[in-house]
């Protein structure tokens, strides 16, 4: 007898939970090979949750084709910042899709007339019980997709912010969510409004882990003061079962809790509000930190003329011995040739998105000074390497150089370090000086640089160079240095501290190693400058991809920094002068102020720095 014929089962739609993990996955999954699919990928799936929900809360309307059609082509078409690089396709499509949602959003303030809003904590917070309760589940997807829209490069603001605030309109004392927008907040400074709506979030955010926690161990300490009003979600829990019987609730006051607590305390710092940031960084287990001059550092003069009077803040010019640790030296390029640079390294550039700046670590290009100039870094490499021998003689004995660069918003900064190559795998080998050409300036903050040395004594002193059109900083990269975050609202809303650095090296300090997995690296060659058959791509590399030195394929950024034909004077002339840094009194103290006794053992994980 013949076996009955079974029809195909009809697939079933995926939930928004898996739609969910399905989003976290791909971000998680993301590499600059694939940075676009990735990108599309959670875009679609995090959106598709979030439609989900919100129809199941009555929150969903009508799609407008018509509309979604002009918001990808909007997003496609979008140039914030310079030169932007085209967006793929299927990118803009998820890119508008997201702002398809805002329909909903709107409609998340009218918590009165939606059950189960606005979500509080309680031991039964938890995305497995999303059907029982859509709206923590929908509150979190708003925060993944406002994280994801941050992480790209040019970040998308707005759509950012639109997530974060949509995820707070359902869940108001969202530790996590408080924190995320704080953060975008601060990431953008463009306002004191920024300032004061983050520092109101971060309040918040401490005050409920603070919270949670005492619900948890009422016999423990008082979680303090409030700060603003944060809603009738902070009324005193008292489940001593919150935690333990919520991983969720439990994430909010052991995770998010802490890190709220970090950033407030480097906002007050910066802001010269320093009692009130030293109960919070006792509370961290830091017993020193990074100096009020340091964090709460003189202004530029040339920006900020109330800077220049004098006062406790007025900056005072670097007296004699630090030349033998940093040179500060203006009109450095031609500027013909700083605009080719600038333009190569403006936010919405090629150069940026070929590599996933800012999700990738740090990558860098070596070439041998007196090899071809194959770009017209090459051609300012060999510019600032004169520069630099006529203040540090040592420069001349130079094999090669390093290069690298940085496009970062104004409060970005860049924790201390030592240059090294190979960032120190290996043992610790440094270039004779490092240099680095200010590309833009008034944005961002200052290179701090110090004579502290590694595995000796912290800084008692230091000095900055603020950041000015083609001013070079050149300075001994074997010393702890590093950017002091921007303060106060950006001078430039909306604007980058682009940043060019070039690093001299001795011969048989630095190697040369070209990957073969297409992903970028330190030390790697300029692309197209490997002999035939060198730093082959591996079989893992897709195709398309080649070389990691971008010989077939893998990179185009090259083209906006072709070299003069006429070599480097071909770019005209410029007079550089010398110009003096600023002292910093010390660089390092306790969190109460005192002073740091000369030879005091301090663990440097107990210096807090703040960024």
């Amino acid at each position: 007898m013949a076996p009955k014929s079974s029809k195909p089962k009809k697939a079933s739609a995926a939930t928004p939970l898996a739609l969910y993990k399905r989003g976290l996955t791909a971000m998680r999954g993301w590499s600059p090979l694939t940075s676009a699919a990735s990108d599309t990928e959670a875009l679609t799936a995090l959106t598709a949750a979030a439609r989900g929900l919100q129809a199941r809360m009555g929150f969903a309307a009508a799609s407008d084709a018509n509309g979604d059609a002009d918001m990808t082509n909007g997003h496609a078409a979008a140039a914030p910042d310079g030169e932007q690089t085209a967006v793929a396709p299927e990118l803009a499509a998820a890119l508008a899709a997201v702002d398809g949602l805002a329909a909903g959003m709107a409609s998340y303030g009218e918590s009165d007339r939606t059950e189960g809003l606005p979500v509080r904590h309680s031991v039964d917070l938890g995305l497995d019980d999303w059907e029982e309760e859509p709206a923590f589940l929908l509150a979190s997807v708003h925060l993944a997709l406002g994280q994801l829209l941050g992480r790209m490069f040019p970040r998308r603001e707005a759509q950012e912010l639109a997530q974060l605030r949509a995820a707070l309109a359902l869940f108001p004392a969202f530790v996590g969510g408080r924190l995320a927008l704080a953060q975008a907040l601060l990431a953008r400074s463009d306002s004191v409004s920024d300032l004061t709506e983050a520092e109101a979030l971060l309040c918040g955010a401490v005050a409920t882990a603070a919270r949670l926690s005492a619900a948890a161990d009422p016999s423990g300490p008082s979680p303090g003061p409030a700060g603003p009003s944060l809603g009738p979600d902070l009324e005193p829990l008292a489940d001593v079962m919150l935690l333990e019987a919520s991983g969720a609730c439990r994430r909010e006051a052991e995770e998010q809790g802490p890190a709220a607590k970090r950033s407030l305390a480097m906002l007050l710092c910066q802001e010269g509000r320093d009692k009130e940031a030293e109960p919070l960084l006792a509370s961290l287990d830091f017993t020193h930190r990074l100096a009020r001059p340091v964090l709460h550092y003189p202004l530029d003069p040339s920006l900020f003329p109330a800077a220049s009077s004098s006062g406790p803040d007025a900056p005072a010019p670097a007296g004699p011995g630090h030349e033998r640790y940093l040179r500060a030296v203006e009109d450095a390029l031609p500027p013909q040739l700083l605009g080719v640079l600038r333009k190569a390294l403006s936010p919405g550039s090629r150069y940026w998105a070929e590599h996933g700046y800012g999700r990738v670590g740090y990558f860098s290009y070596m070439h041998e000074l007196g090899s071809p100039d194959l770009s017209a870094v090459h051609q300012a490499a060999r510019l600032l390497h004169a520069i630099a021998v006529q203040r540090f003689p040592e420069v001349a004995n130079a094999r090669y150089a390093e290069w690298w660069a940085h496009c970062r918003r104004h409060p970005a900064g860049h924790q201390l370090h030592f240059d090294s190559d190979d960032e120190g795998v290996g043992g610790v080998r440094n270039p004779i000086v490092s240099c680095v050409i200010y590309l833009s300036g008034g944005v961002g903050g200052p290179t701090l640089v110090t004579p502290q040395l590694l595995g000796g004594p912290l800084a008692p002193h230091g000095w900055i160079v603020h950041p000015r059109d083609n001013r070079l900083g050149i300075f001994d990269a074997a010393h702890l240095h590093g950017v002091i975050p921007g303060r106060g609202p950006s001078p430039v809303p909306g604007g980058y501290r682009i940043t060019l650095m070039i690093a001299f090296w001795r011969d048989g300090d630095i190697k040369c190693r070209p990957r073969t997995d297409g992903l970028p690296g330190p030390s790697q060659p300029f692309p197209g400058s490997l002999a035939e058959g060198e730093g082959a791509p591996s079989a893992s590399v897709p195709g398309g991809v080649g070389g990691a030195d971008g010989s077939r394929g893998r990179y185009t950024w090259m083209q906006d920094l072709a070299p003069h034909p006429d070599g480097p004077a071909g770019w005209g002339t410029t007079q550089p002068y010398d110009a003096v840094p600023y002292d910093i009194p010390r660089v390092w103290e306790a969190i109460d102020g005192a002073a740091i006794q000369a030879g005091a053992a301090v663990s440097y994980d107990a210096c807090f720095q703040g960024f």
